[in-house]
Parts: C-alpha cells; structure tokens; sequence
C-alpha cells in the first residue's frame, strides 16, 4: 500500500447548518485545485453527483431523510461525501452529530483519507478543521511503509477510527492530535512544551503535534517514532489502547 494521509475528527458541535457546510467545502479550496472535489454524494461508496462549486452544495449538505423507528418517524439528516479522483486523489465524509432515541449526543465524524503529497499543507487543513468542527478528538497522520502492520491490534489505527461512538478510545498518538471536551484534560500542557512538542491552545481543547513537520513520519521514521514515544510518557498510563 502506498503512504497515504489520514484525518479523522469526532465533534460533539453542530454539523447540520449551512455556515458549517460552506465553510468546510470552502476549506477544500485553501490548496487551490489541489483538493477540490469531483464528486459529491449521500453515500461514500456510490458517487455519481460532479461538484459545481460551493454555492450549489447546499443542496447536499445535511439534506433531511426520515426514518420509521418503533411505528414512528424519525427525522435524520444524510452524509455528506466527496472524492477527487486527480492529483492529489482522496475522498471523505461527513457523519452529522444527531441523538439517539435516549437523548444522548452521538458526535459527528468527519474522515478523509488522500493520498501523501508534499505540496498539501496538511496540518492548516486539519487545524481549519478543528476549527469548523470542534473536536471531542481528532487526528491528521500519515501512513508509510512502517506502520502499515496487517495486525488486528492496530487496525483501529489505520482507519483513523476513535471506536465507540459514544466512548471514544484513543489507538495511538498520529503526528497530529486534538484532544478537546474531556480529553482536554489529559493533556499536561506544560510537561509537553517543556518537553519541545509543538501544543497549541484552539478553543477549549488542544493541538499537539509530535514534530514540526509531519513529512518526518516517512522521512526519518526512526525519529518520529522516538519522539512519539517521548510524548506518550507524558500522558497517564494506558491511555492509549496500544498500550493495554
């Protein structure tokens, strides 16, 4: 398998409002054509819909379907999915946070996977996106040769998934980490920057990155791999499911 990026956000905020959605299609535009979409769709396995800018994605994002639950209907509201099949090739998904039938928050999902390129500020997107949609927890990393294990242990890892949605787990620290609502306060601010990570204060939670530049994942592995290990020393024990 090639090296590809991966981005992955759960959120507890607001999807559904067509300020999100604007603003998120629009934040696909920041690299210039380099990660605009083709495509668009309910579905991320059935495309079909050409993209015809931002204005007429409106239509698209978080378009109301009903569901019959128990004898009743049940309003929802449908994903939103994109892919690009030129340079820089990727495609992505919106899961809207909604409430399930006990009232509970159910966080919104936001995946994208792309192939590597270096002419992609990978880190502004993400960090745009934390920015769009608050996350409980989020990730940007990329997959090479190393960490591209057939093991089950570390499957959750490589799809980006935080797991339950409910309760989120945490795989393993990606290059990139936002740790907001209660992981925030996991995060011993000081110990890391005094530690030489790079840690940003964005809204109530934080960034951490594990080095400045996420092209060190494939470049020097052997480092990167240090570094993270380093960092993971500075959070609790087994709060990371690859050390249980």
């Amino acid at each position: 398998m090639k090296p590809y990026v991966q981005i992955t956000i759960r959120t507890k905020s607001e999807t559904i409002g067509w300020g999100v959605g604007e603003a998120f299609i629009s934040s696909l535009s920041r690299e210039g054509e380099l990660l605009v979409p083709e495509q668009v769709s309910h579905n991320a396995d059935k495309f079909g819909e050409p993209f015809m800018g931002v204005a007429a994605s409106e239509a698209c994002w978080a378009s109301k379907a009903a569901i019959r639950f128990n004898g009743a209907l049940s309003d929802f509201y449908l994903d939103f999915a994109w892919r690009r099949k030129k340079a820089v090739k990727g495609c992505g998904s919106v899961i809207h946070t909604a409430r399930n039938v006990r009232g509970q928050v159910v966080p919104g999902a936001i995946t994208y996977r792309s192939v590597s390129s270096k002419s992609v500020d990978w880190y502004s997107l993400f960090k745009a996106w934390c920015e769009i949609f608050p996350p409980q927890l989020g990730m940007l990393h990329l997959f090479s040769e190393p960490e591209l294990s057939p093991h089950e242990k570390y499957k959750s890892f490589q799809i980006g998934s935080f797991n339950s949605a409910l309760k989120p787990d945490v795989p393993n620290i990606g290059w990139a980490m936002f740790y907001g609502d209660e992981f925030a306060e996991e995060v011993d601010v000081e110990r890391i920057a005094a530690s030489g990570f790079p840690i940003e204060k964005l809204n109530t939670g934080y960034l951490v990155r594990v080095t400045e530049n996420i092209q060190d994942v494939a470049s020097d592995f052997s480092l990167f791999s240090t570094r993270r290990a380093e960092l993971k020393s500075l959070f609790r024990e087994n709060f990371f499911l690859d050390e249980q």
